[in-house]
């Protein structure tokens, strides 16, 4: 019996359907007036943003259009300096976060957080205009709009994508000084579907991915960078001073970026892959349930699966290859590393570590490229299922 899609899945597989958007981040530095005016505007607008959350989580909804009927007269009242664009477009960012930390915490759905410290607000098209690198912003009610001039866009961001349109600012200040970071989102345009193979990616913790044409991405000093993390984590924990605190902070951010980098040149690998028309993962959205306490599993494998940051590569990988047309499909992932891709055969003892030995017709290959090559079928047969056996090339 096959499982029901995760609702990440599902995103993940309709990325290619949806308008793709691409963010572009630029330093904008202020004057005191300007900043102070922002500042204001920032916390009028988190005000209303986590009364938006509120009424979200306390009627388990994301309907923006009900939570403006229901809170527009009344947060209108409350707080008459905030235009009242910027109202809508808080209920609308409230309502993103709220889809978002559901979509990513499925066990405690329903409780974000109705507060936001960082000073932030989002402009729409009503409240900001572009025009070459002159850009303005919408300020508090009865005062003008403030205008600045941006660093250039780079030129790289110009040649990847010369048709994009802007569809919303969002303004971070920084409250240690005058400077602001501007994140610009942009819309593109959909990519054409193409045809192609298909392609099935095993995903682990010691090889980053390996796929079922023989492709893969080692990362021996990922796993050395991150035992050094470990180490140095867990020396400052024991000592516990202040100081130790903030250099666990400053250790976590560098860490996740270190990360980030590896998973962002692997999903440009895979999406570049030549003549690949769909991707395949598996649907691993349930796996940290092996990792709770009380289960088989020992307490160094539930280290190990906590810290797995398969989500981000697979995320990563959707939104590259809908930007390139290439489908992104994910399948059921139950003994995939068990079944002999050869006969069919599936026991545990099939596999021994990084060996796949199997039992019945002997059969030997790399456990992860045997595991690859049964998700590259199980995704052939799901589009098989959908869309008819002519519209897959089998490799």
């Amino acid at each position: 019996m096959t499982r029901r899609k995760s609702a990440t899945a599902r995103r993940r597989e309709g990325m290619a359907d949806n308008m793709p958007t691409r963010a572009l981040v630029l330093p904008l530095a202020l004057s005191p007036d300007q900043h102070a005016m922002y500042a204001r505007l920032a916390d009028l607008y988190n005000r209303v943003w986590g009364s938006a959350v509120s009424w979200y989580d306390a009627n388990r909804t994301v309907n923006a259009v009900g939570a403006h009927k229901a809170l527009y007269a009344g947060l209108r009242d409350r707080f008459p300096q905030l235009p009242s664009q910027f109202v809508c477009n808080a209920l609308r960012d409230a309502a993103g976060a709220v889809r978002s930390w559901n979509s990513n915490h499925p066990k405690r759905g329903w409780s974000l957080r109705a507060s936001r410290r960082k000073p932030t607000v989002r402009f729409d098209l009503r409240t900001m205009g572009l025009r070459g690198n002159l850009l303005t912003l919408s300020s508090m009610h009865g005062l003008k709009r403030q205008r600045f001039l941006l660093p250039s866009i780079p030129a790289w961001f110009d040649e990847r994508y010369p048709e994009r349109r802007l569809q919303a600012v969002t303004l971070v200040l920084d409250p240690n000084g005058l400077m602001a970071r501007l994140t610009l989102t942009f819309r593109i345009p959909k990519a054409e579907p193409v045809e192609g193979r298909v392609l099935g990616v095993d995903l682990g913790m010691h090889v980053l991915y390996r796929d079922s044409e023989g492709g893969e991405y080692r990362y021996p000093r990922v796993q050395r960078v991150r035992r050094r993390y470990a180490y140095d984590r867990r020396t400052l924990q024991e000592k516990g001073t202040r100081s130790a605190r903030r250099r666990l902070k400053a250790m976590s951010g560098r860490e996740e970026r270190f990360i980030r980098d590896v998973d962002h040149r692997a999903a440009k690998r895979l999406a570049d892959t030549p003549g690949i028309g769909v991707i395949a993962f598996e649907d691993l959205t349930r796996i940290r349930r092996l990792a709770r306490k009380g289960t088989k599993t020992s307490r160094r494998r539930r280290s190990m699966l906590n810290q797995w940051p398969f989500s981000q590569l697979q995320e990563f990988t959707a939104y590259k290859a809908a930007a390139k047309g290439i489908q992104v499909v994910m399948v059921d992932p139950a003994y995939t590393s068990q079944q002999c891709n050869r006969c069919g055969y599936v026991d545990k003892r099939n596999r021994d570590r990084a060996r796949f030995d199997c039992l019945r017709c002997g059969h030997s290959d790399d456990a992860d490229h045997n595991a690859a090559l049964n998700i590259r079928d199980r995704a052939i047969q799901t589009l098989g299922q959908t869309q008819g056996q002519g519209a897959v090339n089998h490799p």
